[in-house]
């Protein structure tokens, strides 16, 4: 599939949201620098204090930006992205203990690292999202009213496209009228019993469609040995 083509609207804003990431990230590092730092001088890190906070902010950014780079080049190591998980709840958790045990000021500490990982999330989102696409390996997920109307038919579904790699979501659906088609024929032939009635041979598709093989291939066969005309498959 070919690479997706950025316009001029699309680089700008990504510009736009790029300087907005880049201008949450330092102020939250500013307003975190000294509160950590403080609190490190409390517990006993001495000169150690001043380049402490920059340590753990340094490490959120480029460890974030790996799983970025890492992302875009189809090599993700998830080992990256929740590390830098673990230091953001730190800084937060840093941040917090120098605010506490006011929980207005806790939530205020809070507020701009939460925002700068969400900001990051949703990038690394489209950044994984693009290199599927471009690398043809993108699944389609499931319409959300189909989960709200039929969601136990709609697990099934989805757990069939998960295990078998099918990616396109109304090729799925095709596959599962095709399902749903064959079975009644096999219903209308020999009653409400027809899965004990029915041959083994003309039963047999229907297993193998829940492994993903296409009913298209084997119903002919199937609807043979029932007794039922094969051609209009």
């Amino acid at each position: 599939m070919a690479a997706m083509q950025l316009t001029r609207t699309h680089r700008i804003l990504a510009g736009v949201v790029v300087t907005g990431a880049v201008v949450i990230a330092g102020i939250g590092f500013a307003g975190s620098y000294a509160a950590v730092r403080d609190l490190a001088l409390d517990k006993g890190f001495g000169t150690f204090s001043n380049v402490f906070p920059i340590g753990i902010d340094a490490g959120i950014v480029v460890l974030l930006a790996l799983d970025l780079l890492l992302t875009w080049i189809r090599i993700p190591f998830p080992l990256l992205r929740q590390t830098a998980w673990l230091l953001t709840a730190a800084t937060i958790a840093f941040n917090g203990a120098a605010a506490w045990p006011d929980p207005i000021g806790v939530g205020m500490h809070a507020v701009i690292p939460i925002l700068f990982v969400v900001s990051v999330e949703a990038a690394r989102h489209a950044v994984g999202r693009i290199a599927d696409i471009t690398a043809d390996r993108h699944m389609e997920s499931v319409r959300i009213t189909r989960w709200l109307l039929a969601p136990v038919p709609t697990f099934r579904l989805w757990r069939r496209m998960k295990l078998w790699e099918l990616r396109s979501y109304e090729e799925v659906i095709r596959l599962e009228q095709d399902r749903l088609v064959y079975q009644a024929r096999l219903r209308a032939r020999y009653g409400r019993a027809w899965r004990r009635k029915a041959p083994v041979e003309s039963l047999m598709p229907l297993r193998l469609a829940r492994y993903g093989v296409p009913l298209a291939d084997t119903a002919p066969a199937g609807l043979a040995a029932a007794g039922l005309d094969s051609t209009a498959v």
